[in-house]
């Protein structure tokens, strides 16, 4: 399965999206697996190219210049990206591929909602996408994340008149492995506690 906006994830990663097209690209990127693995498959090339010194690429032959206009910032994120593809070929290092998100679940036996969660690092934090089930209607749910120091923060607001299987975005200052455990309430009180 292939989705046409694939090729905007690159220039998604890097920046090159006007405000208008990174809206409408993270509508669609909460609902395609596709884009969605592009991502978790692009996603260290941001920050690895970022460590890429003049002595590195000082060989490598002249990039063309590329005509004005709107294309050229996403032109150059791609000959950046395949620049850093060749180094990582010729030199052996194969960290390309990020390790698969970790997704927690669970289900609370007093309220019966069941909850799960996908975390994605990245460099100010993590990216947190959750799927509940059985919330009430009209209800006004938030997370609060707790790190494994003791502090918390809120990781997002939401409402629960969301259809099954739609996901919720959500994202914390803390790291992955700073994460001890994740409360999902809503007016009512706790309804799911989810951890590794």
């Amino acid at each position: 399965m292939s989705c046409q906006h694939t090729v905007d994830v690159g220039a998604y990663l890097f920046g090159s999206l006007d405000l208008g097209e990174r809206a409408a690209f993270e509508r669609h990127l909460g609902t395609c697996d596709c884009c969605q693995a592009e991502m978790l498959r692009l996603a260290p090339l941001p920050g690895l190219l970022g460590r890429l010194t003049p002595q590195d690429v000082e060989n490598l032959d002249e990039i063309p210049s590329c005509p004005p206009g709107p294309d050229r910032q996403r032109r150059v994120a791609l000959v950046c990206a395949a620049v850093l593809v060749a180094l990582a070929l010729a030199g052996g290092v194969l960290f390309l591929r990020p390790p698969p998100a970790p997704t927690w679940a669970a289900e609370d036996p007093g309220t019966g909602v069941d909850g799960e969660v996908s975390m994605v690092s990245k460099s100010w934090g993590t990216e947190m996408w959750f799927k509940l089930g059985d919330v009430k209607p009209g209800a006004r749910c938030k997370v609060i994340v707790f790190d494994r120091r003791g502090q918390r923060e809120v990781g997002g607001w939401w409402g629960s008149d969301h259809g099954p299987d739609e996901r919720i975005p959500g994202s914390t200052s803390f790291r992955v492995d700073q994460i001890d455990r994740l409360e999902v309430s809503d007016e009512s009180g706790l309804l799911v506690t989810l951890r590794p």
